[in-house]
């Protein structure tokens, strides 16, 4: 299957998680990169989250099209274990962990994108269909906040990039419509600092790529537009460390780059950081943290090619 298309229509870009950390530390590992035993079935545009220790990873594309396989990876073992498939094929989309469950929201079926919210339990081991967003869904970013799944749209299949927001309630099982960003955010990073939702980069309105960085606070309910991204991209993986935004790598526009980005919302700078990420062909990784690790997951290279790889930085790294 020719890949080359997914430049604007198939970029991962996945909720982040908090997960907490146990064991013993491990500090001369820090600041570096490993790699770890790859997905069985290798995936680009999945959906990631962690729960309990172990990384999930929810449909995605394959060379084949768009997949329902659930892969569930365990740092401790190093081994990777196939779970009851989603109720229906999904690539992309927007994930996000409450209460130790996975929602994946949106996505793309084939050729256009859904509106259909799933809830994975582990212990069960399996899905659950919850309520619809009033929209298609797609090439967003999502993020969970006091216990809701805020959700962004970039792709709706009909009216290019849009700039959509809208908040799933687990309690109430009901969506509601939010203030749109500025910008489109089309395949965008994004990730959750104290409580807001930060978005950067991605296609924009016009189909174009832009460095127009944005974050929402639910408090207010309102946007506010601050310092754009040095290397604007698509297609970035990316992870809250620290209290700040990375964004590991993406498309700039001519080419796959292993720039790392990184957002400090205190002092309000964004700063590149090294070492680079490590696998040169990657653009399309999900991505979480778990036992003090980034776990970038999965993509496609210049050539097309669909990959399973597993990079993982470790940041204060505590394994059992």
């Amino acid at each position: 299957m020719n890949l080359t298309r997914t430049r604007y229509a198939f970029f991962a870009v996945v909720a982040i998680v908090a997960v907490a950390v146990v064991g013993s530390t491990t500090p001369a590992m820090a600041g570096t990169w490993k790699t770890k035993a790859p997905m069985p079935t290798p995936m680009l545009n999945a959906h990631a989250g962690a729960i309990n220790g172990i990384l999930y990873v929810a449909g995605g594309q394959n060379a084949s099209g768009a997949s329902s396989m659930l892969q569930a990876f365990d740092p401790v073992a190093n081994v990777w274990s196939t779970l009851a498939p989603m109720p229906d094929i999904r690539s992309g989309g927007e994930a996000g962990v409450i209460n130790s469950q996975l929602y994946v929201a949106g996505g793309w079926n084939a050729y256009l994108p859904t509106n259909t919210l799933y809830m994975y339990d582990p212990p069960s081991n399996t899905w659950t269909t919850l309520a619809y967003l009033s929209h298609l869904s797609a090439c967003g970013g999502g993020g969970v906040i006091n216990g809701k799944l805020y959700v962004t749209t970039a792709c709706n299949g009909y009216s290019g990039y849009v700039n959509y927001l809208d908040v799933y309630d687990p309690v109430a099982n009901a969506w509601t419509s939010l203030p749109g960003s500025s910008a489109g955010h089309g395949n965008g990073a994004v990730g959750v600092i104290n409580s807001k939702l930060y978005v950067a980069g991605g296609y924009t309105g016009n189909g174009t790529l832009g460095g127009t960085f944005e974050v929402y606070d639910p408090a207010t309910n309102a946007w506010t537009t601050l310092k754009p991204m040095p290397t604007p991209v698509a297609g970035a993986a990316s992870a809250v460390i620290d209290g700040k935004l990375n964004v590991f790598g993406g498309y700039n526009g001519t080419s796959m780059i292993t720039t790392v980005q990184v957002y400090d919302p205190f002092t309000k700078k964004w700063t590149k950081q090294t070492p680079t990420f490590p696998t040169v062909a990657q653009e399309a990784g999900a991505c979480d943290m778990l036992y003090g690790i980034a776990f970038l997951v999965g993509g496609y290279d210049i050539n097309g090619n669909v990959l399973g790889t597993n990079d993982q930085y470790y940041v204060s790294p505590t394994i059992p």
